[in-house]
This record gives C-alpha cells, sequence and structure tokens, in this order.
C-alpha cells in the first residue's frame, strides 16, 4: 500500500515520539517508587548483577556452568519477587515499574519480527485520513449524508433514478474496493455530487488502509510542471500518482490544456492502465468533449477502459442556496 513519503516520515516520527514517551514516563514512575522504597536500588543492582554473570558463564565450560548460570537465576528471580513485594506492601500498582508501550508487540518499534507492525500500518492509515480531512471536506461528502431528494422524479429513468443507481454503485464501491477494483468516470454537468461521491470512496479506501492520492486535475498538472521543469524541490508527484493505490483527479477540464497536461494525463492513465491500479476520475466534460479535449488516444482509453456513470439532474449547490 504506497503512501507518500510526507506519510511515511510522519508515522515514523510518531512511533519515535511514543517510544520515547513510554520510556520517559517509566522512568519517571522508577524515580517515584526509588523515593519511597530506597531498597529497590539495590535489588535491582543485584538482578543487573546476576544477568551480567550469566551472560559471562555462557562462555565457561558446560559441565561447571549449567548449575552456576540456574543459581544466578534464581538469585534474579529471588530479587524481582522481594520488588513486586515491596511495591506491593506500599500501595504501587503490580506494573508500575513495567514500561507501558503503546503497542506490546512491538514495544513501539513500528516493526515485529521483520515485518512491518499493525500498529504502523494503523498509523499510516490514520495520518493519511487526517491528510484528507485537512485539504477536503470529507466530513461533508459521506454517502450517509448524500441527498437522492435534490434530484427531480418522474416517468421512466429519472434523474433520480439515475442518481440512486450511480450513488448505489459508488456506495458498493467503496465497500469492495480493493486493488483490483475497476477505474471509474464521473462525468456531467457542475453541480451534480461527482465531487461529494469520489471523497466518500476515498475516505473509505483509507479507512479500509490503502493509499490513496485526491487532487484536483488544475493542482496535480501545476505540480508535475513545476517539478518537471525544476521549481519545486520535492519531485515526487508523478511517483506518487503512478503508485498509489487509488488516485483520484476531480475536475478534470478544468485545467488550463495545454501540450504539457495532455502529455501528463496520458502518461497517468496509460501507466496505470498497464499496471491494473484503479482510477476515478471526475468531469464536467461529455464522451466527446474529452476527445476533443485530450486526443482520441486519451479518451478512447478512459471511455473503454473505464466504468462510466452519468450525473444527471440540475445544479444541487444552486438549489440549496434557494
Amino acid at each position: 500500500m504506497p503512501y507518500s513519503r510526507e506519510t511515511y516520515e510522519a508515522a515514523e516520527r510518531e512511533i519515535k515520539e511514543r517510544r520515547k514517551r513510554a520510556l520517559a514516563e517509566r522512568e519517571k514512575r522508577h524515580s517515584e517508587a526509588v523515593a519511597v522504597i530506597p531498597e529497590i536500588l539495590e535489588l535491582e543492582n543485584t538482578m543487573s548483577k546476576a544477568g551480567l554473570d550469566a551472560v559471562k558463564a555462557i562462555g565457561m565450560n558446560p559441565d561447571t556452568s549449567a548449575d552456576y548460570i540456574k543459581r544466578l537465576a534464581k538469585v534474579n528471580m529471588d530479587a524481582q519477587e522481594k520488588r513486586r513485594k515491596l511495591l506491593a506492601d506500599n500501595g504501587f500498582a503490580p506494573d508500575w515499574l513495567d514500561v507501558h508501550y503503546v503497542c506490546k508487540v512491538c514495544e513501539d518499534k513500528g516493526v515485529n519480527d521483520g515485518k512491518i507492525c499493525e500498529c504502523f500500518k494503523t498509523l499510516l492509515r490514520s495520518i493519511e485520513y487526517e491528510k484528507l480531512c485537512s485539504k477536503l471536506p470529507v466530513d461533508k461528502c459521506r454517502f450517509d449524508n448524500f441527498k437522492l431528494d435534490y434530484y427531480p422524479d418522474g416517468a421512466g429513468i429519472s434523474p433520480r433514478k439515475r442518481m440512486e443507481s450511480v450513488y448505489n454503485y459508488c456506495k458498493a464501491y467503496a465497500e469492495d474496493f480493493s486493488l483490483h477494483s475497476p477505474s471509474l468516470l464521473l462525468y456531467g454537468l457542475t453541480g451534480l455530487g461527482k465531487t461529494h461521491l469520489s471523497l466518500a470512496v476515498a475516505a473509505k479506501a483509507v479507512e479500509k488502509g490503502y493509499g490513496v492520492i485526491y487532487t484536483s486535475a488544475q493542482n496535480l498538472f501545476n505540480r508535475l510542471e513545476r517539478e518537471k521543469f525544476g521549481r519545486a524541490e520535492d519531485c515526487s508527484t508523478e511517483q506518487n500518482t503512478l503508485d498509489c493505490d487509488l488516485l483520484i483527479i476531480d475536475d478534470l477540464g478544468a485545467e488550463f490544456s495545454t501540450q504539457f497536461t495532455v502529455s501528463a494525463l496520458y502518461n497517468i492513465v496509460n501507466s496505470r492502465d498497464l499496471e491494473m491500479k484503479p482510477t476515478i476520475i471526475s468531469t464536467n466534460l461529455a464522451p466527446d468533449d474529452l476527445k476533443k479535449t485530450y486526443t482520441d488516444r486519451i479518451a478512447s482509453r478512459i471511455l473503454s477502459n473505464y466504468v462510466s456513470l452519468y450525473f444527471a439532474g440540475s445544479d444541487i449547490r444552486q438549489l440549496k442556496t434557494q
């Protein structure tokens, strides 16, 4: 599940902070216990010496070291038991001197048995979701607050019935999303809910643990152009858009179309199509307009390989203000 370098670095910083906090809190509790029970230090010195002597004994003659190591182990266990009793007698919790890690599996290292720990994966998802929420109105664009009442009903395939079908498809798509999900083309006039439903899909995909990049076409092409011509320090946009689990390009066609934007779009669409990575594109352009704006080569790939969902009705934003 590829995430951006920024997300990985943020997760690594948080993991290090968690471990640092856990160790610092343990030291604070230890100092509080020693202030009440000074004997703890003597017992811990005994435990430490027994441990070091046991390590040294490993290199001794096995015939003579086995019993010696057992005696050292008993010394260590007796000292631990005395420390536990002293803590209990003085009102301290049994785990007062333990390190209270957030994750007991990896002890806040982010890695367990050479593999990324589940706590680190959860942290990546949380950071990615927070990033999504900080940039976009995710809370306002959920499946449960998408209102079909704004679409007119009537005989035949009315806008409401069509949009009910679109809504149900997008909701099922989000719930079942995987790396094998198809790409989607959401098209129709402005203000019909394309951004709302694509954001709802994005949120669900992030919750399921997938790396999602959500961007407007204009911002995406602006960043790619700055990086292409050396006007940006971070040049990871192209690779991130090609590697992420789900790429969502919002409002395609609103950007200023140039030879560069057409070339960049072809690279993204073609590369992700070859890698069978799902992409969602929303646009106000009709299929014929896609051909005129982005050439037949690009339009044919999108129209042939994406599931097309037509958004019908009247501008909801205007209806809401009324």
